[in-house]
Parts: C-alpha cells; structure tokens; sequence
C-alpha cells in the first residue's frame, strides 16, 4: 500500500528535477520578428531558408525549411563541407550570407556573431559600413 504514493512521490520529483535541466532558448527571440517582412533565400546547395531584417537594429534571423535543412546537411557532407559554418560557427549562416550578397541596401555588410535560437532559427548581428554623412558648408 506504501508503495504507490512512494512511487508517485519519487516520480514527481524526477519529473520536477528533470524540468529544472530544461533550457530556454539562447539569444534573441522569435517574437522579435513578428511584424517583419521577410526574403527567401536559396543557397548553392539548394537550402532554402526565410531571412527576416529587423529594421531597428538590423539583425538577421534565418528561418530555415525542415526539408532544406535535411538537403543542405546531406549536400554538405556529400562535399566534405562543414556542417557549421567557419565565421560564426552558428547553424545557417549560409543563409545569412547568401542574403547580404543579394541584398543591395547591404553591400559591404558582414556577419559579426550569430546565435541558434533554436535548430531551425539562428539570429545574425550584422556590420554595416557608415553612410556618407551630409557635408554643411558655411557661407560667408
């Protein structure tokens, strides 16, 4: 008779243990990118990954396909590619790079860091060159 409210006591704290292990996501968030537009993007491998701009800090976020992402790993390994990319080391930066080669407003732009939210989201920080400032002469 002991036995059962032992073994549902003794379940419930692995349980509760086991759930203190679990991870939030690192980095940035997907509600970041709610209200943003996105561009499709296709790799030389045939990956196909939704690149969203936020036009605030001008992060990246690569949102690949499942099925692009099982292509672009086989077509990877088929090349003795890395499966991480060598920059950032971060999961689709291909995508990533793929999108500010392609993009003109971006020209010059280069990955700094990258974080994988979660196997199919990564977050890019990108560096942009300054804009040409207005020059202001005086009269006089």
């Amino acid at each position: 008779m002991l036995s059962r409210p032992l073994f549902v006591t003794a379940l419930l704290a692995l349980v509760g243990a086991m759930s203190g292990c679990a991870s939030a996501p690192t980095g940035g968030s997907l509600s970041d990118y709610v209200a943003v537009g996105y561009t499709n993007v296709t790799t030389t491998c045939g990956g196909g990954y939704q690149v969203y701009r936020q036009p605030v800090n001008g992060r990246l976020l690569v949102a690949a396909y499942a099925v692009s992402e099982m292509r672009q790993s086989f077509c990877q390994s088929w090349r003795g590619e890395p499966s991480l990319s060598p920059l950032t080391g971060v999961r689709h930066e291909e995508g990533a790079l793929e999108y500010i080669a392609t993009t003109p407003a971006m020209k010059g732009c280069i990955l700094v860091s990258g974080v994988e939210i979660t196997r199919l989201h990564s977050e890019f920080i990108v560096a942009c060159p300054a804009q040409p400032g207005a020059t202001i002469t005086a009269k006089g």
